[in-house]
Parts: structure tokens; C-alpha cells; sequence
């Protein structure tokens, strides 16, 4: 039962640091990609030079991983308020688990590993999104100045 309990109180803390952890860096980065990305189209546009779909794509993919990296940490804070709940319902079961709470049990633990799943392809997509527009960026540099 106290494994239990400890486990429940990993996945409540669980919930607060999936919105904290390297995702910030994430969102620091096409942060500052779409302040270049805008910067180098208001440099452009002042001295006549024209603004290629290079540098508006690659703005465009920074804000879409940002966005993407938000719905991440949405779906892993439900990963882990699922499993908070499954916990929560071993624990006022106890030793006598009805067939109800074990329903529920099955039930939490099978949405929260969904969410995990999408959580993590959501994470991967964001990461591919801030590199694609890093390279996007950077191949515009490289081009046109």
C-alpha cells in the first residue's frame, strides 16, 4: 500500500514538472526564431530587399512548434492526472477491490497510457518543427546574405 501511495505522489508531482521540464527550452528557441525571422523581415522590407518564403516558412514552423509543444504538455499533464486517478482508486479500494474500481483502474491506466503516446509523438514533432526551422533559417542566411 505504500508503494502505492509514493507512486501516487510521483505522479502528482509528475504533473506540475511535465510543464516545466526541457519543453521551455523548446519554447525559448523558436521564440527566438520568430523574433529573427520578423526582425529580418522588417530589416528587408526597410531596405527594399525582397522577403522570401525561406524566412516566412521558417517563422511559420517556429510558431507551429511552439503550438505543438503546448498541446504536449496538455496531454501530459492528462497522462499524468489519469494515472494520479488510477492511484487515487487503488487506494481507497485497499485490499477489497470490487470489480467497479478495478473497471475504473483498467480505465485510467489505458487513457493515461494514451496520452503518454501522444505526448511523446507530440514532443518529437516539436522538436522536428524548431530544427526544421533552424535549418530553414539558417539556409536563408546562407543564400541571401
Amino acid at each position: 500500500m505504500q508503494r502505492t501511495k509514493d507512486q501516487q505522489k510521483l505522479s502528482w508531482e509528475g504533473m506540475f514538472y511535465s510543464i516545466q521540464r526541457i519543453d521551455l527550452l523548446i519554447i525559448s528557441i523558436c521564440g527566438a526564431g520568430i523574433y529573427l525571422c520578423l526582425e529580418t523581415m522588417k530589416f528587408s522590407f526597410e531596405n527594399n530587399l525582397p522577403i522570401t518564403n525561406t524566412l516566412k516558412g521558417a517563422a511559420i514552423i517556429f510558431l507551429f512548434s511552439i503550438v505543438v509543444n503546448f498541446m504536449s504538455q496538455f496531454l501530459g499533464y492528462k497522462a499524468n492526472e489519469k494515472d494520479y486517478l488510477k492511484f487515487e482508486t487503488e487506494i481507497e479500494a485497499g485490499d477489497n477491490i470490487s470489480e467497479h474500481q478495478i473497471s475504473e483502474i483498467i480505465n485510467y491506466d489505458e487513457s493515461a497510457e494514451c496520452y503518454s503516446n501522444f505526448t511523446i509523438w507530440f514532443n518529437y514533432l516539436s522538436v522536428v518543427l524548431m530544427f526544421a526551422g533552424l535549418i530553414l533559417t539558417i539556409v536563408y542566411f546562407l543564400t541571401t546574405f
